[in-house]
Order: C-alpha cells, then structure tokens, then sequence
C-alpha cells in the first residue's frame, strides 16, 4: 500500500450539491498536515454521523454514551484500543476505511464511522494519498 499521508479531522460542512440524487447533506473535512500540505477530502456521511462528529468536536458531555462512545469503550473493554483510522480507497463513489487497533488486528468499517471512533478516542487518521483533492488557494 502507498504511504498514507496523515491528516487532521477539520470538521463537518454542508454538502455540496444538495439534491434529490445526493443522500448526503454534510461531509466530514479531512485536511492534510505535513508540511504546509494544503490538500483536503471530503467524505459525504449522514446527518447522524455529522451530528456525532460535531458534537464531539465540540467536547460536548452527554449524560449517557453515544454510539462511538460506546464503541470506544467496547475496544478498550476487551483489552485493545483504536491505534489508528486509516481511509485506504474509493471505488464506484464509495469511500472504504479501516480501524487498526492495538496488538494489529484490522477492523474494516465506513469512513464516517472510523472517523468518528478516531475523534473519541484522539487516534491518528491517515488516507490514501490519491484521495486527496488539490491544494486550496486562498
């Protein structure tokens, strides 16, 4: 596999596009870090899936877990951790991701709900470099 280049989560904009055809109304903004690196993803997810991502970027506390909350805490229960995320292809406008966790097993899953488990838990996300849209310019 190609090195994968690390980014950081940015956050969840309204999509562009909105219509009957496109299911999605927001994405979550990925950005690459290296170097000045100016290149962004945007992965089209569902309004759960934003709403999550949101709020726990926004260190929200909620009386009881949420999913990913949940998620994280199933992993570490069962003596692991979310090493890190990685987003590794798309295919036919659907992006894939895994979740790479302590003691090397890989967890295929979506990229909206890796994502989300990698803010929980603070893991490091990757993506393949060839996803990566060209440099923004201000």
């Amino acid at each position: 596999m190609t090195d994968l280049v690390p980014v950081t989560i940015t956050g969840v904009v309204r999509a562009a596009g909105n219509g009957p055809a496109r299911r999605e109304r927001f994405s979550i903004e990925l950005a690459a870090a290296p170097d000045g690196d100016q290149r962004r993803l945007l992965i089209g997810v569902g309004d759960a899936e934003a709403s999550a991502l949101a709020l726990t970027m926004q260190h929200g506390s909620f009386p009881r877990p949420l999913t990913y909350q949940f998620t994280a805490s199933l992993v570490e229960a069962a003596g692991s951790a979310v090493r890190s995320v990685r987003v590794t292809g798309q295919r036919d406008g659907i992006f894939y991701a895994q979740v790479m966790l302590r003691g090397g097993a890989v967890v295929d899953a979506r990229p909206s709900d890796a994502i989300n488990l990698a803010a929980v838990t603070g893991a490091p996300v990757f993506v393949a470099p060839e996803l990566l849209g060209a440099p923004v310019t201000s």
